[in-house]
Formats: C-alpha cells, structure tokens, sequence
C-alpha cells in the first residue's frame, strides 16, 4: 500500500487541504489546515498501521498526483 499524501497549499490568505490532489477543504489560516491534516494522518496511522504524509507548499507550486491515490 502507498503512503497517503497530505498537501496543504498556501492561499486566499489561508490554506487549502488536499488529500491525494483532490481539495477537502479551505481553512482561514494555515495552521487550522495543517492541524486538521495532522488529525487525517495520524487517524491513517492508526487505521492502516502507515501515517499519511504532510507537505506544505506555496500556491503555484506544481504537483504531481502520487500513483497510491
């Protein structure tokens, strides 16, 4: 099984969740998305014995969607 990845993308003045490249949610700050993305991977860890995988990264950045997804 591939590791769950985790993105929260810096923008709008705060920081959009997404998981596997698909957006979950936008939060006003930056820390609110990485807090609620800290919960998903631990909860991964817990549920699929592997934690998910938290980046930050800015709001131009370019990403690939990762082959477990």
């Amino acid at each position: 099984m591939d590791q769950r990845l985790l993105v929260v993308r810096r923008e709008h003045g705060g920081g959009t969740l997404l998981d596997c490249g698909r957006p979950l949610a936008w939060y006003p700050s930056v820390a609110a998305a990485l807090a609620v993305a800290a919960t998903l991977a631990d909860a991964s860890a817990l549920r699929g014995g592997q934690p998910a995988r938290v980046e930050l990264r800015a709001r131009h950045s370019s990403w690939l969607q990762t082959a477990g997804c």
